[in-house]
């Protein structure tokens, strides 16, 4: 059976073999004064808690609980489509995600990054009738330019989707258009949208309505 000893500064239980103890380094059989214990019972107040406490440990992972919660929030607040491709609950949709014939709310704002995106049956101010890109270049279209691109690039696709000319429809179009930020980079991508300027919101797909 080996011998062990114990420290006459810490009390720690040393291992025969230890040449100084474990826990405080004094060498083996030195003596130590009453002053000297206290001393080095002052330095070692915090070498009893443990290393990584429990509350510690968690709190390294404070920001696995956040994010759950982030991602849940996202979740239940975006909009989810169907294996078809159509909306199928409200929700948040990015702009740069909307599909010919989603429909939407809000975008009322000068540069918008998402809307409210709905299923068709609920109501709801806009919808999309076209994705189209603009083959023009040079500067950021002024507002007095809008229009003829609108003309350009939507009016077109106006008729196949409602089923009536532009020009003669009860039902208006307007467009989200890229931001000056966006356009500096290439992008022109335009979403052609129309809007009954008779209801400030609709129930069902203006698609093939006609008039």
């Amino acid at each position: 059976m080996s011998e062990r000893w114990v420290c006459k500064r810490c009390f720690a239980d040393n291992n025969e073999t230890d040449a100084v103890c474990q826990r405080c380094g004094l060498i083996r059989g030195a003596e130590s004064t009453p002053a000297d214990q206290t001393t080095w019972a002052s330095q070692d107040g915090a070498a009893d808690v443990p290393a990584n406490p429990g509350w510690r440990r968690w709190l390294r992972y404070w920001w696995i609980p956040v994010l759950i919660v982030a991602l849940a929030v996202g979740y239940l607040t975006t909009a989810r489509r169907d294996d078809d491709g159509s909306l199928a609950s409200a929700g948040n949709v990015s702009v740069d995600e909307l599909r010919e014939g989603d429909c939407f709310n809000g975008g009322e704002e000068a540069e918008i990054s998402d809307v409210d995106g709905v299923p068709c049956t609920q109501a709801h101010e806009y919808e999309v009738f076209a994705l189209a890109t603009y083959e023009g270049d040079g500067t950021y279209p002024a507002d007095s330019e809008l229009e003829s691109i609108f003309l350009q690039v939507c009016e077109p696709e106006f008729e196949p989707f409602v089923g009536a000319p532009y020009a003669t429809s009860e039902i208006y179009g307007s467009m989200i258009s890229p931001s000056e930020e966006s356009w500096g980079s290439s992008d022109r991508s335009f979403i052609c949208i129309l809007y009954d300027p008779d209801d400030d919101t609709v129930n069902e797909s203006l698609a093939g309505a006609a008039r």
